[in-house]
C-alpha cells in the first residue's frame, strides 16, 4: 500500500467523515498554496496533499465542529 493511501486510511478513521476530511485537508491545501510554512520539519519531497494529511494526522491542524459535538 501507497504510503498516501496508509495517510488517508488513517485521517478519515480521524474523522469517519470523508466530507469532512476532504474540506480540512482542502483548506490546508490552499493555505500552503497561499505561502503558508508547513508544520513538519522535514517536507522534502512531498506534495501539498501529503503534508496537509501527515500534518492532520500528526495533529498539528484539526477541525472544530460548529454544532459543539
Amino acid at each position: 500500500m501507497e504510503n498516501r493511501d496508509r495517510e488517508l486510511i488513517e485521517a478519515l478513521g480521524k474523522t469517519g467523515n470523508s466530507s469532512l476530511l476532504v474540506n480540512v485537508i482542502a483548506t490546508r491545501i490552499r493555505q500552503l498554496f497561499r505561502g503558508a510554512r508547513p508544520l513538519l520539519k522535514k517536507t522534502d519531497g512531498l506534495s501539498a496533499i501529503d503534508i496537509a494529511l501527515k500534518e492532520f494526522n500528526g495533529g498539528k491542524i484539526g477541525y472544530r465542529s460548529r454544532h459543539g459535538a
